[in-house]
């Protein structure tokens, strides 16, 4: 299926008949679905030369000892900069709270229906763009910011060379009279 909106997404689940059907449903609203079964594959789908994704919708559950899906998001993030919603059936607070300790741009609950998964998506590229931005503007400023010190610190050195001129111009004044 053609992508509609340009948008390509990594679908992190370790339960097969899950992933295929999260796929055709999100494909029938125009984005491309990669699927990654384990946390390894998708670390290593991130950083793929042959992939570029745009969002990530992770599982938190991977299968028994596997890497599960927040730590596998931690990895992920300690190096790239890309939007990821937890996809999950859990609803336990103790699970929850483990994931805002991640920069996560929402958790849905798995069965919450396209719609309401397709709206947080959404949700999340317009808060990854809105961060986006308020970080170039922050880079900006720091650039602005240095180039006004490094101005000051002329301007400094201007007075100083002024003040010293100004007090030897009195001295020879004061010698000539």
């Amino acid at each position: 299926m053609a992508m509609l909106n340009g948008k390509k997404i990594l679908l992190v689940e370790d339960e097969i008949l899950i992933a295929e059907c999260g796929k055709n449903e999100l494909e029938d609203y125009g984005y491309s679905v990669v699927i990654c079964h384990n946390g390894e594959d998708a670390v290593e789908a991130v950083f793929s030369k042959e992939n570029s994704f745009d969002l990530i919708l992770m599982d938190i559950d991977l299968g028994k000892n596997r890497k599960d899906g927040i730590r596998t998001a931690e990895e992920i993030l300690e190096k790239k900069d890309i939007p990821i919603i937890f996809l999950s059936s859990h609803n336990e607070k103790e699970i929850v709270e483990r994931t805002e300790s991640i920069t996560s741009f929402g958790y849905v609950v798995k069965n919450s229906g396209i719609v309401v998964l397709d709206a947080s998506i959404k949700m999340a590229f317009r808060l990854h763009h809105e961060k986006t931005a308020v970080q170039a503007k922050q880079h900006e400023l720091l650039y602005v910011n240095e180039k006004l010190n490094a101005a000051y610190e002329e301007m400094e050195a201007a007075n100083e060379e002024l003040a010293a001129t100004n007090e030897e111009l009195i001295w020879l004044t004061n010698q000539l009279i």
